[in-house]
């Protein structure tokens, strides 16, 4: 099943990039941290921005496929473990993180190159200390979309030890379409670690004691911690009998979490019954 979701993971990430409209090119400005010197600090953790990477140029170190990209910069008081990762960008993108020493020369970390972590989205993990200053350079790669940036989302996490845990929670009622028989359930995801996680299961209901509605389910999403991740997935029925009011069966077969780096979490299956309201 671990094989399956990860299967199911990756196929996820690789429609989603590829059903993105590319972003349009006409009179954009180039990204604010387009430079080096221009580089965004990461001020505290966790940290999260948005950026249109269109107009990037080329400047800075010329390694892990820098075709456009921008930087950032952090500076921790503390030793601290952290990841930075492309989710949710809507390129294929690169990510490098280098130092400078004394006299300003490039100081590639060794190891710290990274494409592809999470489907067409970069990942990685530094053992960053205390009062050095890490420069993150995030390039584009030559998958969907690259053709001269786009939306760039990123974020930086502290890696917390212990192992990776997370919990899916199921929101009653869901609703149904009146018109089109579909149903909409949503809940939350909850983790100790950034990482991706949801599960596959069947959605069943009984109409009129003899009819049955019934259709596959799938989610995956991003968690951050420190917050509940909403999450929301429509059922198409499978036997051409509509979901309506009351009650359904959720079954999951599995629950699964994986952080992209060791960290993979698969629970057991569990049935969930919750009732069904028009919306």
């Amino acid at each position: 099943m671990r094989r399956h979701a990860e299967r199911l993971l990756s196929v996820a990430l690789l429609v989603l990039a590829a059903m993105i409209v590319p972003a349009t090119t006409a009179f954009a400005a180039a990204p604010p941290n387009d430079s080096e010197s221009a580089a965004t600090r990461i001020a505290g953790l966790p940290f999260t921005e948005t950026v249109d990477t269109t107009e990037a140029t080329a400047s800075g170190p010329r390694f892990c496929s820098n075709n456009g990209s921008v930087f950032y910069r952090f500076t921790p008081a503390a030793d601290v473990q952290i990841q930075f990762d492309t989710i949710g960008s809507d390129y294929d993108t690169t990510l490098a993180i280098y130092t400078r020493d004394a006299a300003g020369k490039v100081q590639p970390i060794r190891g710290k190159c990274n494409d592809d972590r999470f489907g067409l989205a970069s990942g990685l993990r530094l053992r960053a200390s205390a009062g050095v200053t890490y420069y993150f350079q995030v390039g584009m790669c030559c998958g969907y979309g690259n053709d001269g940036g786009g939306k760039l989302t990123v974020t930086v996490t502290e890696v917390r030890s212990g192992p990776l845990e997370f919990a899916v929670a199921v929101t009653d009622p869901g609703t149904f379409g009146s018109a089109t028989g579909i149903a909409t359930l949503s809940g939350t995801l909850t983790c100790n670690k950034r990482s991706v996680g949801g599960f596959e299961g069947m959605l069943r209901q009984l109409r009129d004691g003899m009819f049955v509605a019934r259709g596959y389910v799938s989610l995956w999403t991003v968690c951050t911690p420190g917050a509940a991740v909403p999450w929301e997935v429509e059922v198409d029925t499978e036997t051409g009998v509509a979901f309506g009011p009351g009650a359904v069966l959720l079954r999951t077969w599995y629950q699964y979490a994986s952080d992209g780096f060791r960290d993979y979490v698969e629970l057991p299956g569990e049935d969930t019954t919750i009732q069904l309201v028009s919306g």
